[in-house]
Parts: C-alpha cells; structure tokens; sequence
C-alpha cells in the first residue's frame, strides 16, 4: 500500500509492505529533520526494516540518524543518483550467514568475460490481458514464495493497468519464461522484475532474450535508467545482467521473501544514454 503523508515543513511517500515486514519510503521533500520525523511517525509495529530511497545530497544527513547505504542505482532520479539508505528494527534481520557465499558469486560472475549481447528477440512477445491466468500459473510454478501476489491473475491484470509491461516467450503455444518492467515516467527509471523460468526451458538463454526485448521497449518511451534487484544466491540471474552490460551497485540484506524464504538481493542498473 502506498501512502503520502505531509506536514506542513515536509512530505514522504511510504510504501507499507506487510508480507516482508518492511517499510520503504519511495520519495520524500522538505527540510530532511521533518522527513526523519514524518519517517518515525508513520512506522508500524511490525517494521523490521526501513528503506530509504535518498538522494546524494542527503545521504551525509540519513547516515548520521543511524541508517547505512546498502546500494545505489545510478540516474534514478531522472540522472540524479539515488541510494538505499537502510536501518535495521531486528538484531536476526541485519544479518546473513550466505552473505560470504554471495560475495563470492558476485566475485566470480565480475571475472567473467562479457560474451556480445545477443539482440536475437523475434521469439519473444508482450503479454496482454488474456495472458494473465497463464502468466500466473508460471509464477506460481517457479516460485514458492514471491514478495508480490504473482500467482494471483487478478494482480497480474491490475498491474498490466497501472502500465507493467510484460514480455513472455512461447514453446508449443505455452509460456515458458516472462519478465516484466515497471516503469517509473516521473523520473525516466524503470525496474526489470518478475523474471521466470520453467525448470524444463531452463539453460536456453531465454532470459536474456527477455531483458534486450523490454529494452528496446524501454528505449522507445525514452526510459534512461534500468535496474534490477536480483536474488543474491542466484548466479544464473545476476549472471545475465553483468553479460548485459548492466553495473553491479550493491547488495540488500535479507530484503524480501522470495523463492523459498528471506533473501538477500543484488542491486544492478544500466543507463540506456551513457
């Protein structure tokens, strides 16, 4: 659920995320001491993690009230950089015992030669209204637990309204692999997510084929700042981003409820003009 709340000095935008017990604050304006105060005000019981999205200039400010940078994406504030400013609400939620193993998956995958991107894309299509009972049962297959309701054909149909785009690929008039961008017109970003695999199509490239697909979409509405939030322990998934060109801008700690339980996850982003 999304909320703004203002006072007269100050405004946030919070994003209430009740399923991974965290709270985001999407965007914020005003004298900051407000925004921090508007920030303490609106924090539920439940809050195990809080999430800023700050901007350069602020971030001094967020670090000395007790929050620490876990990533950036660059150009997200149409050009401006921003950065995930965290605090912690749980001594179990700060902290990860696959974080070495992560570190290593991210070592290796940045050693790796960049093979040429493929551009390959006629299999790939966008999804529609009538693809959604299908796109969800996909979702629901892949993943046991996903921190959107994916597997719910209503929520893929309200997204697809609020302007989602999701492109899918076929095989025997069946979807299997999908990948979707949301896009953020305000300041020209969007978020490549929702991506998936049948375990039987897995291996194929398919996923690839996906990203350069929304892309080119991408490229056409003039969206300059691409990034994504990959799951940490996936090295098949953070793998296709870095062969994509796409910059490696941290990590989150135990960020969300997906796959099988509480993850970390890879932050990685491409600026479409640079």
């Amino acid at each position: 659920m999304i909320t703004e709340i203002k006072s007269d000095a100050a405004t946030i935008t919070v994003y209430s995320d009740v399923f991974n017990k965290r709270i985001r604050i999407d965007d914020y304006s005003g004298s900051l001491a407000e925004v921090l105060a508007l920030i303490d005000k609106s924090l539920p019981d439940w809050t195990e993690k809080l999430i800023v999205k700050g901007r350069e200039n602020d971030k001094l400010f967020f670090e000395g009230s007790g929050f620490i940078t876990e990533a950036f994406i660059k150009g997200y504030f149409s050009g401006a950089d921003m950065y995930f400013l965290t605090r912690y609400f749980s001594d179990e939620r700060k902290i990860n015992p696959m974080n070495r193993e992560e570190e290593t998956i991210i070592e290796n995958i940045l050693k790796e030669k960049k093979p040429v991107s493929e551009t390959d894309v006629d299999i790939v299509s966008l999804a529609t209204f009538e693809d959604a009972e299908e796109l969800a049962n996909l979702y629901a297959t892949v993943f046991k637990v996903y921190p959107t309701p994916l597997g719910d054909p209503v929520f893929l149909r309200k997204t697809m309204e609020e302007g989602t785009v999701y492109v899918v690929i076929r095989q025997h008039n069946e979807i299997m692999s999908a990948a979707s961008a949301e896009i953020n017109r305000m300041y020209s970003n969007a978020e490549l997510t929702d991506c998936a695999t049948l375990p039987a199509a897995q291996g194929k490239g398919y996923m690839k084929k996906l990203i350069v697909k929304l892309e080119k979409i991408l490229e056409r509405e003039r969206i300059n700042c691409l990034y994504t939030i990959a799951r940490a322990e996936s090295y098949s998934m953070n793998k296709v981003f870095w062969q994509l060109n796409y910059v490696y801008g941290g990590r989150m700690t135990n960020n969300c409820f997906i796959y099988a339980g509480l993850e970390d996850m890879n932050v990685w982003y491409k600026l479409m003009n640079s």
